[in-house]
Formats: C-alpha cells, sequence, structure tokens
C-alpha cells in the first residue's frame, strides 16, 4: 500500500491551535516564526492527518523521533513521510518504509548539478528537452532516497544515481505545472493513490 497526496497551502491559515496537531509538530513550530514555514509545517501535518483518518487510525498522531532524526508513528502502525516546498504541501504514507519528497519548480543548475548528480544523472539532464523540469524531478528523486534510508544530508547525494538504485527501493515521481513530487519506497507496488488535496479540505473530523 502507497498513498500519495499533496496540496497547495499557501493560503492556509495559521491559527494553528485550531487544528489537530501532534505534540512533535507543536514543539517544532513553538521557535518558527516565518508564516510561510508555519503552513508548511502544519499543512503537511494535516495530509498525514488526513491519511490516517481515512485508513482509520487515530489522530493526532502520537509521533516519537528515532536515532536517526527520523519521526515515526508510535506502535508502528504505518510508514510516512512529510515533505514542503515553497507553497507545496506532501505527505505519504505506506506499510513500508519509504521516503518523499517535493520540489518547487526551480531553474537549472549546471553548478549544481556538476557538484551534486551523478554522472549518468549529469548525462540524462543535459540531453532533456526541458531541464529545469529535469534538474527539478532528479533533485527531488534523490532526496526522497536519502530520506527513506534515514540519513538525510548524510548521504551525500553524489554518491548514488537515482537511475540505478539497488534493490528492494523503487521510485515515483509526478511533475505539475509548479513542482515536482517524488517518492521512494521499499518493493512497492505503484502509488494507488496520488492526488491533491484543496487547502480549504484540510480539516480534520
Amino acid at each position: 500500500m502507497l498513498r500519495v497526496t499533496f496540496a497547495d497551502i499557501g493560503a492556509l491559515e495559521l491559527q494553528s491551535a485550531a487544528f489537530p496537531l501532534s505534540a512533535y509538530r507543536r514543539e517544532r513550530l513553538g521557535s518558527v516564526r516565518s508564516p510561510l514555514a508555519r503552513r508548511q509545517g502544519i499543512g503537511a501535518e494535516l495530509l498525514l492527518c488526513r491519511e490516517l483518518e481515512a485508513l482509520g487510525l487515530k489522530t493526532p498522531p502520537e509521533l516519537i523521533t528515532e536515532a536517526d532524526g527520523k519521526p515515526r508513528l508510535r506502535g508502528g502502525e504505518l510508514f510516512f513521510s512529510l515533505s514542503h516546498s515553497g507553497p507545496w504541501a506532501l505527505c505519504a504514507v505506506s506499510d513500508r518504509e519509504l521516503g518523499a519528497d517535493i520540489q518547487e519548480r526551480k531553474p537549472c543548475s549546471e553548478k549544481l548539478a556538476r557538484r551534486f548528480f551523478a554522472p549518468e544523472e549529469r548525462d540524462a539532464l543535459l540531453s532533456a528537452p526541458d531541464r529545469d523540469e529535469a534538474f527539478t524531478r532528479i533533485w527531488a528523486l534523490k532526496e526522497s532516497y536519502s530520506k527513506a534510508l534515514g540519513l538525510g544530508l548524510k548521504l551525500p547525494l553524489e554518491s548514488f544515481s537515482v537511475f540505478s538504485l539497488p534493490e528492494p527501493w523503487r521510485l515515483w515521481s509526478r511533475t505539475e505545472a509548479g513542482f515536482c513530487a517524488a517518492v521512494c519506497s521499499a518493493g512497492c507496488e505503484e502509488p494507488e493513490l496520488f492526488r491533491e488535496i484543496e487547502a480549504s479540505r484540510l480539516t480534520i473530523g
């Protein structure tokens, strides 16, 4: 099982007290002053709450942080991964380990590609008809894999290629006008759900 939802949270109201947020999220928001960063954190967790409710699980979630720094659901009923970029937030849930990333569309940077992309990825970028889209997509795919492993910035992005990941990891991506979303999961089939949620519907109960 693999379900992915995303939302444009640029206009999301910031009255976080009205939202059913986890203690983990409220603690993290305590030091956040940027309105955009607050929208991103709230929006991503509200997407998670929607998925948990749809699957008959408790909301707001009880989250714990493991040794690798990755938040988990207490009890391990489900794996999840949250991401945000610009006005976009994304949530992926699965019964297997996973990582997800969303990247606001950005101009291609050959300098960054030379530094952080594997040779195979650089070749694909330079031959792509839309380099901006290819750069954003490859970056999102790489981030999703490093998050799936729970390594984050500890895994050098140039040390692997998204075109030749080891088993059991599989990748999926979706490109829209303003962003690219990517999911990496351990052996799952194609996502059974990959849809947009209107920000006005990010309520629980």
